[in-house]
């Protein structure tokens, strides 16, 4: 549950006009709960309810935190890691609590619920949700001062100069968030957006703008090397640390793919769970709402050009596509906006490796966005602010790739004019007017911005019902994941006690056993039927199995042996795929089946 926000608007002011010490109490009693909350509550669920919850930690951080698992699973036939499951993982990013609060919902309910839909699913059904994959940059929230941050508590050269962290952001205005400062420059590439004086964009060339701006994160030349900000705290990026699509140039994604322990230890978690048929990725980027468009791959110079997949397949964005427009009415009917932007996935996320190297279908979902503005005039004599905080390298922490007259922020997109414009109506606070500020160096700059955290963490009142959909969405999946079973059996005697058997396999649900990719790959153990005889009777066919690289709801597989046995011997049959359970039976020769 998110937690109610403890201090009003006007309270807020208040600490903004006291300064940075005074914003310390607020930053600690915001929406949302930190690394330390979740643990406590992770651990108390799993005394209370120890039936139904598992608690396991896979790991630990950069910074000592622990990286927790926690299996979802009621008493059933089969075993809790045998039966298909569905891996639900949250914040790997670092600044996406409102994933962590997501995960933490679904957790709740289903410890806590009563209902038999809920109880029916456990007895069938396995949830493992890691709800805080990146616990370091998780409590990045809470910091003072508050920066969007993404990178772990380890140490990184950013600049490659020898010497780390000794070029961080700085809080000029001492609000206790860093937002953005402006500095004219007639070289520069960024103009006040002459619609909308709020906002920051990039000059438009090709219209005869010219830019009278460069654009930094909030801070000053701390190493007098002429650039701002480029080494700060933390260090890589867990979230661009994964294989598929690993960034090789980044320097925040770190010098090889697992280097980080969060990274590692995430991917050793899912590779010890065959059974994860399904996953979910809780992050800033929405593949329900944007269909994902995979990565380019990119070949060092002189290497030969890498064989990986890249490109989702038709399949797969079909069941994505059947998902989405569900998934699209169930947020409208919560108030929500399913026409608002989404972003992509980016190169080196969990999500790609879960799809791309794992090969399980993968959705990653960023819970909630601002919904898209209303048409209208902008205000004439609107409070100058800068452009709004987003996942590009001018707002999170640590990011190498910082906005300067060699790498300037993007040009206000679609999503951008959204957020400002429903920051203006519902929370006007998290927009700092800009406001002129000396350098040590004597140079004037101007400090503004937004909250870099506003496009990710709204009020509890505005992220509640969103909460509920996605555990709504997220059950329901379940639900369809493939279970095989055995449609029918038929033993036919042919004289001299021998018989002809015939199996005909199937599935329950509305996803294929496997992804399209995963056929492609082969990556996955195929389905496979197989006729073991039981005692006294003999295999006359030599291969006993027939396999299938996948099933799909409408398909079958099917088996014929022959066997050699008296009536009444037995032969036993199974079905089964790592992703999608097994299906068990026994014939009795010479016995209506």
């Amino acid at each position: 549950m998110v937690r109610p926000l403890k201090k009003s608007v006007i309270q807020l002011s208040l600490s903004l006009c006291l300064g940075a010490t005074s914003l310390s109490s607020f930053a600690a009693n915001t929406d949302y709960r930190n690394f330390e909350t979740i643990e406590k509550q992770l651990q108390s669920l799993a005394q209370k309810h120890p039936e139904r919850i598992k608690l396991q930690a896979v790991g630990k951080s950069a910074g000592g935190r622990s990286l927790y698992f926690v299996q979802i699973a009621g008493a059933g036939k089969v075993n809790a890691d045998k039966r298909p499951a569905l891996f639900v993982g949250a914040n790997i990013a670092g600044f996406h609590n409102a994933g962590s609060e997501a995960a933490m919902h679904l957790i709740e309910t289903l410890a806590n619920s009563n209902e038999k839909k809920h109880e029916d699913l456990l007895s069938k059904r396995t949830i493992y949700v890691a709800p805080i994959l990146n616990p370091d940059a998780h409590n990045g929230l809470f910091a003072m001062p508050r920066q969007l941050r993404a990178g772990n508590d380890g140490k990184l050269d950013r600049d490659l100069d020898g010497l780390v962290a000794e070029d961080g952001d700085d809080d000029l205005d001492g609000n206790g968030i860093i937002t953005q400062i402006r500095i004219k420059d007639p070289s520069g590439d960024m103009i006040v957006d002459p619609k909308d004086p709020r906002r920051m964009i990039k000059a438009d060339i090709s219209k005869g703008e010219r830019g009278t701006h460069r654009v930094f994160i909030e801070g000053k030349d701390d190493d007098k090397d002429g650039t701002y900000n480029e080494d700060g705290i933390g260090g890589i990026h867990p979230d661009r640390n994964f294989p598929a699509g690993f960034p090789v140039a980044d320097t925040s994604a770190g010098a090889w793919p697992g280097v980080t322990p969060e990274t590692k230890a995430t991917m050793d978690a899912v590779l010890s769970h065959k059974n994860i048929a399904m996953a979910v990725v809780f992050g800033p980027a929405n593949q329900l709402l944007s269909a994902p468009n995979g990565f380019d791959r990119i070949t060092p110079p002189g290497a030969t050009p890498a064989a990986e997949a890249n490109k989702l397949e038709a399949d797969d964005l079909k069941v994505l596509a059947n998902l989405g427009e569900a998934y699209k009415k169930s947020i409208d009917q919560a108030g929500l906006d399913s026409k608002r932007s989404a972003k992509q996935t980016g190169k080196g996320s969990l999500a790609n490796w879960l799809y791309f190297h794992y090969g399980v279908q993968t959705i990653e979902l960023d819970v909630w966005g601002a919904p898209v503005a209303k048409a209208s005039a902008p205000e004439a004599n609107a409070a100058p602010a800068a452009a709004p905080g987003s996942t590009s390298a001018a707002n999170v922490s640590g990011n190498p790739a910082r906005p300067s007259g060699a790498n300037p922020a993007a040009k206000a997109s679609d999503a951008e004019k959204d957020l400002i414009s429903y920051l203006t109506s519902n929370s006007p606070e998290s927009i700092i007017a800009w406001k002129k500020v000396k350098l040590p160096d004597g140079t004037e700059v101007e400090v503004g911005g937004t909250d870099p955290y506003a496009q990710y963490t709204p009020a509890a009142k505005v992220l509640e019902p969103a909460l509920k959909v996605h555990t709504e969405q997220i059950l329901s999946w379940g639900e369809k994941l493939a279970q095989l079973e055995i449609l029918e059996t038929k033993a036919i005697a042919k004289g001299d006690d021998v018989w002809q058997i015939t199996v005909i396999g199937g599935m329950q649900g509305e996803f294929p056993t496997h992804s399209k990719l995963a056929t492609r790959m082969r990556n996955k153990l195929p389905v496979r039927l197989e006729m073991r005889p039981g005692k006294g009777v003999t295999a006359l066919t030599l291969n006993r199995a027939t396999t299938a690289e996948r099933l799909e709801p409408s398909s079958t597989i099917k088996g014929e042996w022959l066997v050699k046995g008296a009536s009444g011997s037995t032969v036993n049959v199974g079905l089964w795929t790592n992703q999608a359970g097994q299906a068990l039976t026994t014939i009795t020769l010479g016995k209506a089946n």
